[in-house]
């Protein structure tokens, strides 16, 4: 079925050449005739000027008239509208999609001399004509792909990619800065949750610090993403090791809403964790990537984010909030204390004892390794507080303590500090006012060192 290509392209170089016969020309005008209605869809604009094309140069050859100058320019007109950027007997490649992504893929694949075609200009009988199918976009959108015979020619970039840039997006941003620090200066190491990557802001601290706390991250994944830093950051002084007050009863690869974030961990870690039905997936993911580095490298994949973010949210920063509780809404305020209430609904042992066993590991990592560890759990509101389980809050701070007396770590425990609503975002978070305060408690710590 190559030869249909070949054969085309063998059509449009004798239809070039002044020196063939009219006749020779005009049975390859027709055989870009039967192309038009074979290989590609056109809608019927560009069947249309296709028609003209060809009905224009016929005549001129039958009458004699056709010169170099409009032959060349019949030429590039019959190119632009069948879509042929590239020789057809080299490699070729249909783009599915219709956003931002799908016209990015198709410009890299140009400059890797694929020949480009977009999949509306694609007759589905003739599907299989293609070396490769770029799916740039919701494959529930009914494309045809089924008719595809070699599954493998599909590569299925929009699903790779929603993982990083749209089922969790902070962590891929996370992960991509802390790839691009200098890893010899890097002096601290933060992880924790979504409490802690607003409480704790690297800019603020002063030490070179970097950040790989992550909203949904558990004490697991922060344990793995330390020893993970310390690997290229042998350096490292200094762990804060955030954590919220319910963070012993909290596994993000067993719970139902967060499980699924555990994917995007799962190429540096290795597991899944405790979401056993989870490999499966990890491996179909492993699978796609394997498949999407053999035409996209790291820095390329950075350069798709970049225009992700560009595209969604535009370059305008977004203000933070400011919380007051006063002005929340009757109706807000039930929501909020339903979640709450949630967060603190783990009555699971398992959990609590893994954990436990897992935050010692932590600790005692760190001073084999020559690194104070320093337990943070960060200030809440008083609303938050009114509303949260101290039990939870309790048991941690004495494991906590039995850590720091064996291992020589350090705990600043801020919840009792009473910060003012104006400091916070939300009911629970810290907006960039509370993280002053969050900042100058590590600092004296670093400070006087």
């Amino acid at each position: 079925m190559e030869n249909k290509f070949w054969a085309l392209e063998s059509s449009l170089n004798t239809i070039l050449n002044i020196q063939m016969g009219s006749n020779i020309r005009l049975r390859e005008l027709k055989k870009v005739e039967e192309y038009t209605k074979g290989l590609v869809n056109l809608p019927k604009a560009g069947a249309a000027t296709i028609k003209a094309v060809l009905d224009t140069f016929a005549y001129e050859l039958q009458n004699g008239t056709a010169n170099e100058e409009c032959t060349g320019g019949y030429n590039k007109i019959l190119k632009k509208e069948l879509n042929i950027n590239r020789t057809l007997r080299g490699q070729k490649c249909v783009i599915y999609g219709d956003n931002w992504l799908s016209e990015e893929v198709a410009k890299r694949m140009r400059a890797k001399n694929y020949c480009v075609f977009h999949w509306r200009a694609v007759n589905p009988a003739y599907i299989n004509e293609y070396d490769l199918y770029f799916l740039c976009a919701d494959p529930s959108k009914a494309y045809g792909l089924s008719a595809i015979q070699d599954n493998e020619k599909i590569i299925k970039v929009w699903e790779y990619l929603k993982y990083q840039f749209i089922t969790f997006p902070s962590f891929y941003k996370t992960y991509s800065n802390f790839k691009r620090q200098d890893g010899g200066k890097i002096k601290c190491v933060i992880t924790g949750g979504a409490n802690i990557v607003n409480a704790v802001r690297s800019k603020l601290l002063h030490i070179n610090a970097v950040s790989l706390a992550n909203s949904a991250q558990d004490i697991f994944y922060d344990f793995k993403m330390f020893s993970h830093a310390y690997e290229s950051m042998p350096n490292i002084k200094y762990a804060i090791i955030g954590l919220a007050p319910y963070a012993l009863r909290y596994d993000m690869s067993k719970s139902r809403m967060e499980r699924r974030h555990c994917i995007v961990y799962y190429p540096i870690t290795g597991t899944m964790h405790n979401w056993e039905e989870g490999e499966h997936l990890a491996s179909v993911f492993q699978e796609e990537d394997r498949r999407i580095k053999q035409f996209f490298d790291e820095e390329y994949i950075q350069d798709l984010f970049d225009i992700y973010e560009k595209n969604s949210y535009g370059l305008k920063e977004e203000r933070e909030k400011i919380f007051d509780s006063g002005a929340v809404s009757k109706e807000c305020a039930e929501i909020n204390a339903q979640e709450i209430d949630e967060l603190y609904q783990r009555p699971y042992t398992d959990i609590l004892l893994e954990n436990k066993v897992i935050l010692e590991e932590y600790a005692r990592f760190c001073q084999i390794k020559g690194i104070k560890a320093i337990f943070l759990i960060p200030p809440y509101t008083g609303w938050y507080q009114k509303h949260m389980y101290k039990v939870y809050y309790r048991e941690l701070l004495a494991a906590l303590k039995v850590y720091c007396s064996k291992y020589d770590a350090m705990l600043i425990d801020m919840l009792p500090v009473n910060l003012p609503d104006c400091c916070f975002k939300d009911y629970g978070d810290l907006n960039h006012i509370g993280a002053v305060k969050v900042a100058s408690y590590l600092n004296e710590v670093f400070d006087n060192e």
